[in-house]
């Protein structure tokens, strides 16, 4: 990516610690989390949602660019090696699945491109197999908030599993519903604790 591209996206300084949502003030937590805070403990995001970004992204997952891809999976990574220099180290990586259907569709799972540089150079297990999507949902970005929580209810399912700490990995989140689901699972199935990463925030 060129120099003004990479210097396009847009990094808010000041994030919602519970989900990420770019705050305008150096306040901690926003509204939303404050009143009801997610099952996932922590989030953070590399990027706003929005102009380059967002059409970075969207030619990732839609057509096949899997050089853009590439890009974010190195950013991914750097803020990876950040997160366990501040935070300590994670158990396992689960990256939200995709269903059946979705993944002969697209031909691949964005969120495991988006992981190959973590898998390539650091010592963690990244756990695709421990957690399945069993329900087929509609676009998401089709629906209001009420409509996501309902439509992502019990979309996965998981194995028993031993981690104290998990990192749960998407591209982007927009109202968290789908992390939060996984999040669910995850915890339902036996993890202590579970932080979110994304490449963008909505």
């Amino acid at each position: 990516m060129c120099e003004y591209c990479e210097q396009s996206l847009q990094v808010s300084q000041h994030r919602c610690r519970s989900c990420a949502v770019p705050l305008n003030s150096d306040l901690h937590f926003c509204g939303a989390c404050l009143t009801h805070a997610p099952l996932f403990a922590n989030a953070y995001a590399l990027y706003d949602y929005s102009g380059v970004c967002a059409n970075l992204i969207k030619r990732f997952k839609f057509d096949h660019q899997l050089c853009i891809g590439d890009f974010f999976a190195h950013k991914l990574h750097e803020k990876y090696l950040n997160l366990v220099s501040d935070q300590g180290e994670y158990d396992a990586i689960i990256p939200l699945p995709l269903s059946a259907n979705r993944l002969r569709e697209r031909g691949y799972n964005q969120t495991h491109e988006l992981l190959r540089v973590i898998a390539k150079k650091s010592n963690i297990l990244i756990d695709r197999t421990s957690v399945k999507r069993i329900k087929l949902t509609r676009a998401l970005s089709t629906l209001n908030l009420e409509e996501r929580k309902i439509e992502i209810n019990n979309a996965f399912s998981a194995q028993a599993m031993i981690y104290n700490k998990v990192l749960l990995v998407d591209d982007v989140m927009t109202t968290g519903s789908s992390l939060n689901e996984l999040a669910k699972t995850v915890l339902k199935a036996g993890a202590k604790s579970c932080d979110v990463l994304t490449v963008a925030r909505a």
